[in-house]
């Protein structure tokens, strides 16, 4: 089992720890070591092989032993006993937004809901309303997170989806039987979730048919019977694979290129490619471009957007928005590159709910080619997150000063993620704010605002000036919370004026806000920032689905906070202060 797979079972067992009503230090011990292993550097599984796990700071003698059967069984004893307790529809209820392991454990002693069916019928009869702590708002925020739930049901992140076809793609490349291999679809184009995953294969020579589809349908998840697989047909395979569908399309070298660009997409961009073929006197399809009965000669997939006379135009860009009449004038913008981000922004470290300390963060950005990092713990209204008081503050202030003298020439900037409170205040006096290089603003608490509210309580956290940055401005969480309604309209307004930059949050679960307002955004002047909200080194690689995340909504570097110098941020820091 890998770290990741590992985390997951220790995450369990901590709410059904939770869920049984055990002490609550022992459910967050668990939480605390799931952490710990999904994001350690080294495989759990090898340290476990070669004795080596004892010392490691979370992980004690009982989470050890649970590790120790996992890896050596694939199983957990613990996590087994523990479930054994409870009917096993009950998990998916945690799933559900607002319902935490207390809540459902009422739930179920009291009215004997079990399943999501249940919990929305008994909603629907006022059931709730006799158990302590609910009310008709509980009832009706919990109609809305069914609906919500139900509404994105196997529905997929981006990143699960592109884990689960990079591992396929492996599979497949020591198979040996292909001879290349590409993805396409809407994980081809960047989407941010996804419902299945496509792979286009060219098989290697004269492979058997049959040999190809066994070799696919072998991928499928294990269960009763072919569960696992969806369909198996000449040209098209479907599996699904931990939950996901995947789809296989088989395709001759001949049909490559125009295959490669038919099935990547999006329906409403090949409509408008076809349209213009037809103006052309051609046809296309996933086959290729054709006069009349002709076959046109295409290399590759530039080829077949040469064939309509326009240049190639990047995956993450076909929406059917404007990009081909964009395209067709000269006028695709130049999108940002990962190699043009130069700093982190929005990191966290151990002083507030980070793995890692300041140094490590710091020396895991140069390492990996940065020129500085933008150090925002969360502030002290945020205890549930080791939020720093004042004086906590400035020692970590005093520290990087330390730090930016040892490091040199990398640089750390020490700001802080502000909550913003209930009426839009920011969490420190303004002498506090102050002392520091910069501030993102966030909302963590009361996201049930009305959009009236919740757009108050923006405005006045955007005219405080010392925000920098506004931080996931709509507050959802991907497949588990909508967020907040707000009037973008005047929020632009609010921060172009005040000239506070948007953050766009590249936690794969967040991914707030979506493209097409970076795209409104950036059209007003707004600059962005790409910020990973890393609590570890690990999570610096977040900044991978950020850089996504702007290109398509068409942002260049120009664009884009992190791909400033560390002097141009400096100066922008120092200017925003006044």
């Amino acid at each position: 089992m890998n770290n990741k797979e590992l985390a997951a079972t220790l995450k369990q067992i901590s709410v059904y720890q939770e869920l049984a009503g055990e002490n609550p230090f022992k459910s967050r011990a668990f939480e605390r070591a799931a952490r710990i292993v999904e994001q350690y550097p080294e495989s759990f599984a090898t340290l476990i092989a070669e004795e080596r796990m004892s010392g490691i700071q979370g992980i004690g003698k009982g989470i050890g032993d649970v590790l120790r059967e996992l890896a050596g069984t694939g199983r957990s004893s613990v996590l087994e006993q523990l479930k054994a307790g409870f009917p096993a529809g009950l998990e998916e209820l945690l799933t559900v937004g607002g319902l935490g392991p207390k809540r459902v454990r009422l739930l179920w002693q009291k009215l004997g809901i079990s399943n999501l069916g249940e919990l929305e019928y008994a909603c629907r009869e006022n059931r709730l309303l006799a158990l302590e702590g609910f009310g008709e708002k509980s009832q009706e925020k919990i109609l809305k997170a069914i609906a919500f739930k139900k509404r994105f049901r196997e529905m997929h992140l981006y990143a699960e989806t592109e884990a689960i076809a990079a591992e396929l793609l492996e599979l497949l490349e020591r198979k040996g039987l292909f001879a290349r291999i590409h993805l396409a679809g809407s994980l081809r184009r960047g989407k941010r979730i996804l419902k299945d995953a496509d792979i286009l294969l060219i098989p290697r020579g004269q492979a058997d048919a049959g040999q190809l589809r066994s070799a696919l349908t072998e991928l499928a998840d294990d269960g009763p019977g072919d569960e696992g697989v969806i369909g198996a047909g000449e040209t098209k395979v479907s599996i699904r694979r931990r939950g996901l569908q995947v789809d296989f399309r088989i395709v001759e070298p001949d049909s490559e290129p125009a295959a490669l660009q038919h099935f990547t997409g999006s329906k409403e961009h090949n409509t408008i490619l076809r349209g213009r073929a037809r103006s052309l006197g051609l046809k296309m399809n996933e086959y290729g471009v054709f006069r009349g009965d002709e076959s046109l000669s295409l290399e590759d997939e530039t080829a077949v957007y040469r064939a309509l006379g326009l240049p190639w135009i990047p995956p993450e860009l076909r929406e059917g928005e404007e990009e081909v009449e964009a395209a067709a004038a000269g006028k695709l913008p130049r999108l940002v590159e990962a190699g043009e981000i130069r700093g982190m922004i929005h990191v966290h470290s151990s002083y507030s709910d980070g793995l890692a300390s300041v140094e490590e963060m710091a020396r895991s950005c140069r390492e990996s080619g940065y020129e500085y990092l933008c150090l925002s713990d969360h502030s002290r209204s945020a205890g549930y997150a080791g939020g720093l008081s004042i004086e906590r503050l400035r020692e970590q202030m005093a520290e990087v000063a330390g730090l930016n003298r040892k490091l040199a020439p990398f640089r750390i900037f020490c700001g802080i993620e502000s909550d913003i409170l209930g009426d839009g205040s920011l969490d420190y006096p303004e002498d506090v704010l102050a002392e520091l290089d910069f501030v993102i603003g966030s909302i963590h608490s009361n996201l049930t605002m009305k959009p009236e509210a919740a757009t108050e309580r923006l405005l006045r956290a955007v005219a405080n000036p010392y925000m920098t940055i506004l931080g996931h401005a709509s507050g959802a969480l991907l497949l588990s919370r909508a967020g907040y309604d707000y009037d973008e309209e005047k929020l632009f307004a609010a921060l172009e004026k005040n000239r506070v930059v948007l953050e766009h949050n590249c936690n794969p679960h967040r991914l707030d806000p979506d493209w097409p307002v970076l795209k409104r955004a950036a059209r007003r002047g707004i600059p962005v920032a790409l910020c990973p909200d890393a609590h570890s080194p690990q999570d610096l690689g977040y900044m991978r689905y950020g850089v996504l995340m702007a290109r398509k909504a068409w942002l260049g570097p120009d664009q884009v906070l992190n791909c400033m110098t560390v002097e141009e941020i400096d100066g922008f820091f120092r200017a925003r202060k006044g």
